[in-house]
């Protein structure tokens, strides 16, 4: 059974994803809630999701987003199945910014973090220390220096986040996230030479090396 006949029908859409079906894909995940990133694999794609191996994420209807590697943007998912070890995520491509009605929580978390302002090369260290899906808090004496729009440069995750200052103090400031994500056409051009290679490997080593990530991160428990 393909596993587009395990999604509900809705309203979601998305492009033909030019993914061997076999292929086994190493990702990112990002939690929006807590800002933290997870490395683990993917497969069984779809123009409609993919399954991803996690015991991290076990809230139905949570939204999340998956950084392939070798390709320049995130997409937005959702999870509509939890299984034992892993779980159904359907994608979302038909807006390129996440939106979400429901009411968030922040969360405390308490993340060293990089930001910089956009055409910056100087960067700021900080720790985030509260977040949801639309914003976080930043503790450090240095930011009244920084302009209103910022990157913040998250551990675990290899792109910079696009924000927006929204207040400051001599301490701390509230940063609006601001969350681009892929419309799904660059899976219609891009190669994808390296997946079936990391398809083939078979060792943990072998698929970090492949990856395309460049950086050792936290992976999916076995």
């Amino acid at each position: 059974m393909k596993l587009a006949t395990l999604f509900e029908e809705g309203n979601l859409t998305g492009p033909d994803i030019n993914i061997p079906e076999r292929a086994v894909l190493h990702i990112l995940v990002l939690d929006f809630d807590t800002l933290a990133c997870e490395e683990t694999s993917a497969s069984g794609f779809s123009s409609r999701g993919c399954r991803v191996l996690t015991n991290a994420h076990k809230e139905v209807g949570k939204t999340i987003g998956l950084r392939l590697a070798g390709f320049d943007q995130m997409i937005k998912g959702r999870v509509k199945e939890v299984l034992d070890s892993e779980i159904l995520v359907s994608f979302e491509f038909a807006n390129s910014t996440i939106v979400e009605k429901r009411r968030e929580r922040r969360r405390k978390v308490s993340i060293p973090a990089l930001v910089s302002g956009r055409g910056s090369q100087d960067g700021v260290r900080c720790e985030i220390i509260d977040a949801s899906q639309s914003g976080c808090r930043l503790a450090s004496r240095r930011l009244e220096k920084l302009p209103k729009d910022i990157y913040l440069q998250i551990p675990g995750l290899d792109m910079p986040v696009t924000g927006e200052i929204v207040w400051r103090s001599p301490e701390f400031a509230g940063v609006k996230l601001i969350w681009q994500f892929s419309n799904g056409q660059e899976f219609n051009h891009k190669s994808l030479r390296s997946a079936e290679r990391v398809e083939r490997k078979s060792s943990a080593q072998e698929r970090r090396d492949a990856s395309g990530f460049g950086v050792r991160r936290k992976s999916a428990p076995n």
